[in-house]
């Protein structure tokens, strides 16, 4: 009988737990080489938005000034989930959505010729918070230059 229950021990199955080690060590670097790859990959996917929702704003201020012959006048601020309180009605024409990483901000003058500059700013609050901040102005200057 004795004998009997050191054999069931010598052949119990299961994991060492070196084994299991093995395994948790294997999983941190995985986990160290793939976190900050997408965390690349989503501030790469929320500047190309800031830049599609900069040149969209751009394109209904074209038309508004097409229809008003101004870009309006003040400035204006679209925060997630906010209104522009522009006439133009700018968040729901440019399809803007209500979850942004970028603040955006337009500053429309009337003298000495209409003319706009936007601004994307990554919101202090967010995930983005000191990333890079883009501009787009009625003459088609852009930055930063690598846009």
């Amino acid at each position: 009988m004795k004998d009997l229950c050191i054999y069931r021990l010598k052949n119990s199955t299961g994991f060492t737990i070196i084994e299991i080690m093995i395994a948790v060590g294997l999983i941190a670097i995985l986990a160290a080489i793939a976190i900050p790859s997408y965390v690349g990959i989503q501030k790469r996917a929320a500047r190309s938005e800031a830049k599609a929702n900069l040149e969209a704003i751009a394109v209904v201020l074209e038309g508004y000034m097409a229809e008003n012959n101004d870009y309006g006048n003040g400035v204006f601020t679209y925060m997630s989930g906010g209104s522009f309180a522009h006439p133009a009605n700018i968040e729901n024409v440019a399809k803007l959505g209500g979850n942004l990483l970028y603040q955006y901000r337009l500053v429309a003058t009337l003298v000495p010729s209409p003319a706009f500059s936007l601004f994307a700013i990554p919101d202090p609050n967010g995930r983005l918070s000191g990333d890079l901040s883009f501009m787009l102005d009625s003459d088609g200057n852009r930055s930063p230059a690598q846009w």
